[in-house]
C-alpha cells in the first residue's frame, strides 16, 4: 500500500514540476495540441504502459497524474 501511495505523490510532484518547467521556459506556449505531459494522451500512454507491465503502481501514478493535471489547469500553466 505504501508503494502505492508513493507512486501516486512521486508522479503529482513530477508532473507539477514538468508543467512549471515548461512553462517557464516554453514562454507559455503549452496550450495548444503540441503541448506537453497534458491532456488524454498522457493518460492513455501510462494505461498502456500499466497493462504492458502488469505494474499496479502505474494506474497510483495515474491518479497522481489526472491530480496535477487538473491542477496545472487551475494556475493556468497549461
Amino acid at each position: 500500500m505504501l508503494e502505492l501511495v508513493i507512486y501516486g505523490i512521486g508522479f503529482f510532484l513530477c508532473t507539477l514540476l514538468i508543467q512549471y518547467l515548461l512553462y517557464k521556459i516554453r514562454k507559455n506556449h503549452n496550450h495548444e495540441t503540441n503541448s506537453i505531459w497534458v491532456g488524454n494522451r498522457a493518460i492513455i500512454v501510462l494505461c498502456v504502459g500499466g497493462i504492458m507491465n502488469h505494474n499496479v503502481g502505474y494506474f497510483a501514478a495515474i491518479l497522481g497524474f489526472i491530480c496535477a493535471d487538473e491542477a496545472g489547469k487551475a494556475v493556468g500553466w497549461h
